[in-house]
């Protein structure tokens, strides 16, 4: 990203900050008709990711370049077109009004801005995804197969991603970026300069770092706090990582180990309710569920992601025998009360929620509450350069989410357009033979796929349209099915080769990127099986008795435990091949709900946790077999 100066650098301040003050007022007072919402948004906000982010190596960089100024030139010109002819656009019938050459050529030229501003701010995969996207579209009439389609002319493709209002560049995504995503943004902004991140961190290591190993679990505990108001992974890692990956080297940890430590917690904020990065509104609006009752759901899996990644750390930690951290450099208890009002967002916030107010509406007040807490504390004062700071760069951050979002919409408009979407849906139901599990395997890996290098939003929404569907035609429940490809698209980010949470954690531990990446998938794999467990185990959404809801946590909980013990190795002592593999069986049984097994799993649980705890040595199988050497275990 460029660092401006002199004249440019205020001017595009200012831009910035007039971009936040009108999201943050419409927020409170009320947004204008949809497309002009949408317009204004993409005219605000894709200039800024031009400005400031160079092409290339070579750009200038800390100037824009005329090359720069043509693209800002297009993304004004043909938004401020929609904005200005909203009322002639929301009259004109799809597919049967004329497409003007106006129309056509700032069309046409809007698309290769948000193409070009996926490229140089998000991710090549990003623009390589949407231009095989449009491959597809021109040519899908030469296609054989469910892919075959009649195909549409130039003018058509342009009217279906630049002039309609539900899908393409200014459809429902854009409308989900400008109506809640960027005030949620602004929220996490005024969080962070609020000094709410830097209290989540020492509340962390106050309440995890007396105990073994006591670093990765500060690295666990602030992850997930801090995660639950940053909307990236990556921004999380280097948050929470310039502290917590020095401090777990500094206590026993491998540097790889450190980084894979890191990158699985920071990742998991991206699921930790209530703002899970931006998902969940997202999720809202596409499946018309309300935003409180899917972070209600998500809390059950969230905390058992948690609890997967706690457990491989507490076990690691225990092999190592590391030791806590010391009593003089954890963070006093009453400091930590003294600023215990800054849990007041985390409960506003929910609280509004939960009396109905919108999305927008409810972070709206809870903006203005975390600006009064501010001035609690003279250190964390908001100051007028903090303000237009925070205005600013919740911009660009917001310009990011703008231009994958509007690079989504193309995506989704091609694949229901065309029916490419059911298309797949179709290859992936026939392909599994009728099981679910091996349905589900399938989307698992095309998510991780697709995901890669694609930011979680963007990966999200376009697994979804294709595998939700699959999903659906085996009973599956609307949010578990969300919820299952949300989950996947976000952990896309710790899938290598291209892990970008795992190599932003070791580019700060100094690890090698690739190994990190395997040992975070290592380290992470209990999250990876979540989404199965919900699926198969509905209790563990909260849907049904509490009574069945407990079981179903309880039974997940022990095998999540059970395979931490079968990746480590350890739990007391090290474990036999021969008990690891029954640990693993364990798991298997626990975490795939298989009628009839649950008991055996937890039974077999209970022994092998017995036998390690109370034993003084690890027996084998053939040992337990024999009744001489039972009846000595048992004298023991």
């Amino acid at each position: 990203m460029r660092t401006l100066s002199g004249w440019t650098k205020y001017c595009v301040m200012a831009y910035g900050i007039f971009a936040s003050l009108f999201h943050l007022y419409t927020s409170g007072y009320g947004t204008p008709e949809p497309r002009v919402m949408r317009g204004m948004h993409l005219l605000l906000l894709l200039p800024i990711v031009f400005i400031m982010y160079p092409a290339t190596k070579k750009s200038p960089k800390h100037r824009p370049s005329l090359f720069d100024f043509v693209f800002v030139a297009i993304s004004i010109a043909a938004s401020g077109y929609t904005i200005l002819n909203a009322e002639l656009l929301n009259n004109r019938f799809m597919g049967f009004d004329p497409v003007t050459l106006t129309q056509v050529l700032l069309g046409s030229f809007l698309i290769l801005a948000v193409v070009e501003a996926c490229r140089r701010a998000l991710s090549k995969w990003m623009a390589v995804t949407i231009g095989i996207v449009f491959f597809y579209i021109f040519t899908c009439q030469y296609w054989p197969g469910l892919f075959h389609f009649k195909g549409y002319s130039f003018s058509r493709i342009i009217e279906i991603m630049y002039l309609d209002g539900d899908d393409g560049m200014f459809g429902f995504l854009t409308g989900i970026s400008a109506d809640i995503l960027y005030i949620y943004i602004l929220f996490a902004g005024f969080m962070m300069a609020a000094g709410v991140g830097d209290f989540l961190v020492d509340f962390a290591m106050w309440i995890a770092g007396w105990a073994k190993g006591g670093s990765a679990k500060i690295a666990v505990v602030s992850s997930a706090l801090y995660g639950t108001v940053s909307g990236s992974t990556v921004a999380n890692v280097y948050a929470t990582g310039s502290f917590t990956i020095p401090l777990m080297k500094k206590n026993g940890f491998t540097a790889k180990q450190s980084a894979a430590v890191e990158a699985i917690a920071s990742t998991g904020g991206q699921i930790m309710p209530p703002i899970m990065g931006a998902g969940s509104f997202i999720m809202s609006e596409v499946t018309g569920i309300p935003y409180f009752k899917i972070i209600k759901v998500a809390v059950i899996p969230a905390l058992l992601y948690y609890l997967g990644v706690f457990s491989m750390v507490h076990l690691i930690a225990r092999k190592k025998e590391m030791a806590a951290i010391k009593q003089k450099d954890r963070p006093k208890l009453q400091p930590i009360l003294r600023r215990s009002y800054y849990f007041l967002p985390f409960v506003a916030i929910l609280c509004l929620l939960g009396y109905g107010y919108s999305p927008a509406k409810s972070a709206f007040y809870v903006i203005l509450l975390t600006l009064a807490l501010s001035f609690f504390d003279k250190k964390t004062w908001m100051t007028q350069k903090k303000l237009m700071d925070c205005l600013f760069t919740s911009s660009v951050n917001a310009g990011l989410i703008a231009a994958a979002l509007a690079g989504s919409g193309m995506i989704v408009a091609t694949l229901t357009q065309t029916g490419a979407a059911l298309a797949f849906g179709n290859i992936l139901v026939t392909a599994s033979h009728g099981s679910l599990l091996i349905v589900m395997v399938m989307i698992f890996m095309v998510v991780s796929v697709l995901g890669t290098g694609i930011p979680t939003t963007a990966a999200y929404i376009i697994a979804v349209t294709v595998g939700a569907g699959a999903l659906r035609s085996f009973g599956v429940e609307l949010l578990a099915a969300h919820l299952f490809v949300f989950y996947y698209a976000v952990l896309a980010d710790l899938t290598p080769p291209d892990a970008v949470t795992a190599f932003a954690a070791a580019n700060l531990s100094g690890s090698d990127m690739m190994a990190t990446g395997v040992e975070s998938f290592k380290l992470g794999i209990a999250g990876f099986l979540v989404p199965f467990a919900f699926v198969f185990r509905r209790a563990l959404l909260l849907d049904g008795p509490l009574l069945q809801s407990f079981i179903g946590i309880a039974y997940t909980s022990i095998g999540i435990v059970c395979l931490a013990a079968a990746v480590i190795g350890f739990v007391k002592k090290p474990l036999s091949p021969m008990v690891r593999f029954l640990f693993l069986g364990s798991a298997v049984v626990l975490v795939f709900p298989t009628r009839g097994l649950e008991i055996a799993g937890v039974a077999t649980a209970v022994i092998l946790f017995s036998c390690v705890f109370f034993g003084e040595k690890l027996i084998s199988l053939p040992s337990i077999l024999k009744l001489r050497d039972r009846r000595k275990f048992w004298k023991k």
